[in-house]
């Protein structure tokens, strides 16, 4: 077990501000993030570092899954809102946001578009590089020049960064030339909300949602780099090799970007029936969805953590994803895993998944012990540690009395 950090003595209770405005529905994923690393911060109970949280924050986003202000009135005396008007992407989040900063000893940006300049020291979490590692992942030149220039100027202003995998961090570390001392790997987690169903709650939840009695699982947006149109041949090929009635369903935020072409290929292969694309889920329903599948498939071309499979296995849900990037990293050895380019193997994997009830057991505990070694209080816990790192290179924040020792 890794030992306890050593305490941080400071002249106050230091003023972290974390930019929580990608608590929205734009950004399901990095809101996921921040309202975790929010909530373990929160909970540390003896933290190694005295800290006062504020959350900067804008009410107009739309956001119905994660409530920011019932959060902060849990822990009134470690959190703070501040409300502004400054949305992401938008210019005025350069000024705005920097003349917010003034009041703060550390800003936390969880994302790359971010205030570039500030007057307080910062530190940037950087999820992936998905748009240098797979170009056609954006969707024209521009969008990919405007990203290269968008994270260079993050990762230039950013004197700390933060990646969510070891993976991500070597990605960024090789493609952007970044000093490896600059940048720390700490993993995500999974939501308690993730768990085993009973008999009787899977049962209630089929009837609520409508489920179908079998059914494969993907969950996530529907963008080239998640190589859903792979994955719908890959079913159609796992239909030729089985009798039974299952179901994929395709559940996630849909670009409309790209939602007609899977769904055109849908109908030429055939699989009007067979496929359900669910679109968006809410908090409830989404926990329900894992728990009452029978397999959860990923076979995404690249991620920088790839949530989706932790959550999965939380479920007690048994997992076959690809076997690149991130994944094996957050899978170890609870997944079944395939080449994501080959469509016979991810076939192949559903379908001994599908013919093996010892494996889909076997999957499910492994996957159960693999999940709880992801908590928000151990990514808590570290961030905290990169807080500290970054606050004891500010000497005006350390006590007299602690330095003339």
């Amino acid at each position: 077990m890794k030992p306890a950090a050593a305490a941080i003595t400071t002249s106050h209770a230091v003023k972290i501000a974390l930019d929580a405005r990608y608590v929205q529905e734009h950004f399901p994923g990095i809101g996921r993030y921040v309202y975790g690393l929010v909530k373990g911060l929160a909970a540390i109970e003896q933290p190694a570092l005295d800290f006062e949280l504020t959350l900067i924050y804008n009410p107009a986003l739309p956001n119905r899954r994660h409530n920011l202000p019932e959060l902060v009135a849990k822990y009134p005396a470690r959190l703070k809102l501040l409300e502004t008007s400054a949305r992401p992407f938008s210019l005025g989040e350069q000024w705005q946001l920097a003349a917010l900063a003034r009041s703060f000893e550390l800003w936390h940006a969880p994302y790359y578009i971010r205030p570039y300049f500030l007057p307080c020291p910062s530190v940037l979490t950087i999820h992936d590089v998905i748009a240098a590692r797979i170009p056609d992942a954006l969707p024209s030149r521009k969008a990919r020049f405007l990203f290269n220039v968008a994270t260079r100027l993050a990762l230039l202003t950013s004197p700390h960064l933060i990646a969510i995998s070891q993976a991500a961090r070597q990605d960024i570390i090789k493609l952007y030339k970044v000093p490896p001392a600059k940048i720390q790997a700490i993993p995500l987690a999974v939501d308690e909300q993730f768990r085993p169903f009973s008999e009787i709650e899977k049962s209630e939840a089929r009837t609520r949602l409508n489920l179908p009695p079998n059914y494969l699982l993907y969950v996530g947006i529907n963008k080239p780099h998640k190589n859903l149109a792979r994955l719908l041949e890959a079913f159609k090929l796992f239909q030729e090799h089985t009798s039974s009635q299952t179901v994929l369903i395709l559940a996630g935020r849909e670009d409309p970007r790209y939602a007609p072409a899977l769904h055109q290929q849908t109908a030429r292969l055939g699989l009007e029936k067979a496929v359900r694309f669910w679109g968006e889920v809410s908090e409830r329903d989404l926990p329900a969805l894992y728990a009452c599948a029978d397999l959860f498939v990923f076979p995404s071309l690249y991620e920088g953590f790839g949530l989706p499979i932790l959550e999965a296995m939380a479920s007690g849900l048994p997992v076959a994803c690809a076997d690149n990037s991130s994944l094996p990293e957050v899978a170890g050895e609870a997944t079944l895993l395939f080449p994501a380019e080959n469509v016979r193997a991810i076939a192949d994997r559903m379908t001994q998944a599908n013919q093996n009830l010892a494996l889909r057991h076997e999957l499910r505990q492994k996957g159960l012990e693999r999940s709880r070694l992801f908590t928000w209080q151990r990514t808590a816990e570290r961030t905290l540690e990169v807080y500290g790192q970054i606050i004891t290179k500010s000497p005006s924040l350390i006590r007299k009395g602690e330095q003339d020792n």
